[in-house]
């Protein structure tokens, strides 16, 4: 709390002691242990009639303050209490009966009952000291809890007597709920079957979850801080560099299969997909990763792989290995062009058994997207002496588009002739159908983590905002509140003082409701369940000229506007965001306010300038300019923060809240608000958003 100071000729300090409140009556009628039920003042009388009516305004003041407050003697025996705390705590409390606290019931953080006499209020009193570190819970009597932070503070007359204390409780309950959602997300990362990784940009380890200790057999206390080339093998340190410069560039690296080692030694086959990380301007601070065990699916495909080479053996193995895979066989002779297939053949390429098969059939039912490839992999199986590929077919039989995979081998006569070709064919659309699948499901949760990751950091950061909006914006004008309280306690012979505080105190009151009202509605869209309508903007803009109606005839503002289109949103979000952006034009406006509003669709090239919309979606163009005051360019991202002013308080009125409610509505609307100003030349602002959701 400010404290005033006053010294006298000699430089003797005369400031009064700070935090002594003298004894009144109208606050502490009850207190009256030292004999003292009035006041002695020096050089004016003070008639009952002054103390009923500064007692009286001093109970509206604390009547009207949004916070719960209320007031005890030195006993603990309760005095005053407003309606806000009556809300709270559920009840109406007796006044000179009910002490330390008017709740129903009180609780420790661990759900221990707390008595009474054992609450923050009572420990203040029995030790005539402040107390602002202790949560409590408490009940009211329909049975709801509350998380609550008490601030006790005890009053001391002029003798330094203590004489009684005054309380403000918050609730801090919605607070301790996101705190926990918070705690929710995390339990869904440790509890995933894949390990999940995310690191800086220079490689640096910053989260490891239980299946990245399972897999690789770090703790996390081991890995957290330390290099991710700590689980990358010698020969494959290369890798990680050229991963890190893709994420630099902004790239996503999908299914990229490699090894690993783990904490004993052993290589481990992971598939890794790898996303960049982004904070809330859009800046790439680290990366994402997902690290899959594939070791078990590589001993599978080694499995096939030496079955294959066995296979190769013997001509009759090879037909009951055939038989038993399904797989279709085939002998081609280079010399005709002319082909001899088996029934599985027959059966996975869909041709009946009296055609002639040849590579020129084959090559008529490859799917036009392939035929260059399959060309090619023949081409190069002449001279290398194998051939495998994956592709697609078109079946004549039914024109079913069908994946398969191809395996063969070249023979060559004496002279190294290529002579014959032989092979299998396997029909994998179901295999592939699996793996596209997959691939869905991982693309998915990686999506979803990075959406997670983006709500977390935000989260975060509204958390930081609301804790400065405790700690200075919502504290500053209680601070005043009782600041200039105790001066008119310490002058109430003095009417014209009185007066002059009354309105100080007024002012900071209206001041703080008007903090609690904006703070709620910048909170609200974070939880606002309202569904997208068609919005006709036309309509919006004359409720929100309604509004103002009386304040553009006192200014004579004069309000151009277009004919505005109906887009997909929020109405009540939408005429927010319409009035906020015109009492901005007319609060900052020192002559006559000009108000023009213009309205245009954006074109598909126009569209493209902005990365941050999809192209695939039609855009408008709003912006609002006015003739104001301007200011300068370089603030045109700050005025969008919440509690962020360049102008003085005194000068223009404001919480600092309106235009950051703007940028947030229009985040919402998935849209983009931009400012454009100089100093004495006006402000433009400029709003896309999407015309459908």
């Amino acid at each position: 709390m400010p404290q005033f100071e006053s010294r006298n000729k000699n430089g003797t300090d005369t400031s009064p002691t700070p935090q002594r409140i003298p004894e009144n009556r109208a606050f502490n009628e009850h207190n009256s242990d030292d004999g003292v039920n009035g006041f002695v003042t020096v050089g004016a009388s003070i008639t009952t009639d002054d103390l009923k009516e500064t007692a009286t305004k001093y109970q509206q003041l604390i009547q009207g303050l949004p916070a719960a407050i209320y007031t005890c003697d030195a006993n603990g025996y309760i005095l005053s209490y407003n309606k806000a705390a009556v809300e709270l705590w559920g009840r109406e409390p007796e006044i000179g009966k009910d002490s330390w606290c008017g709740s129903f019931k009180i609780y420790t953080t661990d759900g221990t009952p707390m008595s009474l006499d054992e609450c923050p209020m009572a420990i203040a009193l029995k030790e005539a000291r402040e107390i602002n570190d202790i949560e409590i819970i408490v009940e009211r009597p329909d049975g709801q809890k509350r998380n609550i932070m008490p601030y006790p503070k005890p009053f001391f007359n002029h003798a330094g007597k203590l004489i009684g204390a005054v309380n403000m409780l918050v609730d801090i309950t919605d607070w301790k709920i996101t705190e926990e959602r918070n705690g929710h997300f995390a339990a869904i990362i440790q509890s995933s079957d894949d390990a999940i990784i995310s690191k800086t940009l220079d490689g640096i380890v910053t989260s490891w979850n239980n299946s990245a200790e399972r897999i690789f057999q770090y703790t996390a206390e081991e890995m957290i801080g330390s290099h991710i080339t700590k689980i990358v093998p010698p020969d494959r340190l290369d890798e990680e560099a050229a991963i890190l410069e893709r994420l630099k560039k902004g790239e996503r690296i999908d299914h990229f299969e490699t090894k690993r080692i783990s904490k004993d030694g052993k290589l481990i086959d992971i598939s890794l997909s790898i996303s960049p990380i982004k904070n809330s301007k859009g800046v790439i601070i680290g990366a994402s990763k997902i690290a899959r065990d594939i070791s078990d699916q590589k001993k599978a495909e080694l499995q096939i792989r030496e079955n294959e080479e066995r296979i190769r053996e013997s001509e009759e193995r090879l037909r009951l290995a055939v038989e038993s895979a399904e797989l279709g066989m085939w002998d081609l002779d280079l010399s005709t062009g002319l082909t001899t297939t088996s029934t599985q053949h027959r059966k996975i390429l869909g041709y009946p058994k009296e055609e002639q098969w040849s590579k020129a059939g084959f090559m008529n039912i490859v799917h036009p997207a392939d035929q260059a490839m399959v060309e090619q992999a023949f081409q190069n199986a002449l001279e290398t002496g194998n051939i495998s590929y994956e592709a697609r077919i078109i079946r004549p039989d039914n024109n079913q588009e069908r994946w398969i995979r191809v395996n063969g081998t070249t023979m060559y006569d004496k002279k190294h002739n290529p002579v014959r070709m032989l092979g299998t064919v396997l029909d994998i659309s179901d295999q592939k159908k699996a793996k596209e699948e997959l691939e869905k499901m991982v693309l998915a949760r990686t999506s979803e983590l990075l959406t997670s990751n983006s709500a977390l950091e935000k989260s975060n950061h509204e958390l930081e905002q609301f804790a400065y909006i405790a700690s200075h914006d919502l504290q500053e004008p209680l601070r005043k509140i009782q600041t200039f309280a105790d001066i008119v306690k310490e002058h109430l012979h003095d009417s014209a003082m009185t007066e002059k505080y009354f309105n100080k105190i007024y002012s900071s009151a209206h001041r703080m409701s008007r903090l609690i009202n904006d703070v709620l509605n910048y909170s609200r869209l974070t939880k606002n369940g309202e569904q997208f309508i068609n919005s006709d903007l036309n309509k919006i803009l004359k409720d929100v000229l309604s509004d103002f109606e009386l304040l553009i005839e006192q200014k004579q503002a004069v309000i151009n506007y277009t004919d505005l289109p109906t887009i997909k949103g929020i109405p009540l979000q939408l005429h927010q965001l319409m009035a906020n952006l015109i009492s901005n034009s007319l609060k900052f406006a020192e002559k006559q306010p000009v108000v023009n509003i213009t309205a245009k669709q954006l074109t598909p090239k126009e569209v493209r300038q902005y990365p941050a919309l999809h192209l695939d979606n039609e855009y408008i163009q709003l912006v609002f300019s006015d003739n104001g005051i301007g200011f300068e360019q370089q603030y045109a991202e700050q005025i969008f923060i919440i509690f962020q002013r360049l102008n003085n308080l005194k000068s223009y009125s404001g919480t600092g809240i309106g235009l950051a409610l703007c940028k947030k509505i229009v985040d919402h609307h998935n849209g983009i608000i931009t400012a454009q100003s100089e100093p004495g030349k006006g402000a433009t602002f400029t709003i896309i958003l999407p015309v459908y959701h």
